[in-house]
């Protein structure tokens, strides 16, 4: 249900307006109606409306400026202001501040309709894009999520990035540069950070030779897993487990 309200001076016209509204739109919730453009700015705060039927020639504060104050708090508020022939030009001036169209007054059933079904759909692309991208987000965040599993499912085999990618469904640069966007390193060193954190606990916890446990986390080259660990320990993997040992 979509929230509407009307801003007004004159009684017999805010009732023509919602007569017509109540008749034509089932999905319209209308509110309050304000009087000017100080109640404007209060009832848009208390019922944050979609749609406003906006008058602009009003005591205490012009519709306009109403509408100015209105847009800083509900910027994607649809606003239609309702204007005399003569204020036309001062009409068009008001698209500037968010104002999605605005009718001639007196107002035509027909144009107010129109109006507000264009209000309307602008309305529902704006939901759609909004649903898009949620779900494009949710997407994405469960693709990283199925990446992360199979490599801690898979990670003791030659594991590879286009392996994942297209586990996923995803092309491999695009894995790749998301990867690295939402865990905060590459998909390289995230595989080899898992393999030498499981070889530090075989390293402390088992007699396993260094052989054996370079095989167990997915290195099949001895020499090069002792050179990764190096790399990232600043000790080679027998060190690691004398200076363990040593310690407790």
């Amino acid at each position: 249900m979509y929230k509407l309200m009307i801003v007004e001076d004159e009684p017999l016209e805010r009732r023509a307006l919602r007569i017509i509204l109540q008749r034509e739109f089932f999905n319209i919730d209308i509110k309050e109606d304000s009087k000017n453009g100080e109640e404007a700015v209060l009832n848009a705060k208390i019922y944050k409306p979609d749609i406003i039927l906006m008058d602009i020639k009003m005591p205490e504060k012009t519709g306009l400026d109403a509408q100015k104050e209105i847009i800083n708090f509900l910027p994607n508020t649809k606003t239609i202001i309702m204007t005399a022939y003569g204020e036309f030009d001062y009409a068009q001036t008001a698209i500037k501040y968010g104002v999605i169209d605005y009718l001639l007054k007196p107002v035509r059933p027909s144009d107010l309709k129109a109006s507000v079904y264009k209000a309307l759909k602008s309305i529902e692309n704006i939901d759609s894009t909004k649903i898009a991208n949620l779900k494009s987000k949710e997407i994405s965040e469960n693709t990283i999520k199925a990446a992360i599993k199979y490599i801690h499912n898979n990670y003791t085999q030659d594991i590879k990035l286009n392996t994942v990618a297209n586990f996923v469904h995803l092309n491999p640069q695009y894995l790749s540069r998301y990867f690295k966007q939402k865990i905060g390193v590459t998909f390289t060193q995230y595989v080899t950070n898992l393999r030498l954190e499981n070889a530090k606990r075989l390293l402390v916890n088992t007699d396993k030779s260094i052989t054996q446990i370079a095989m167990e986390v997915g290195y099949t080259d001895v020499a090069y897993f002792s050179k990764v660990f190096f790399k990232n320990e600043n000790k080679s993997p027998y060190k690691f487990k004398m200076g363990y040992c040593s310690n407790t």
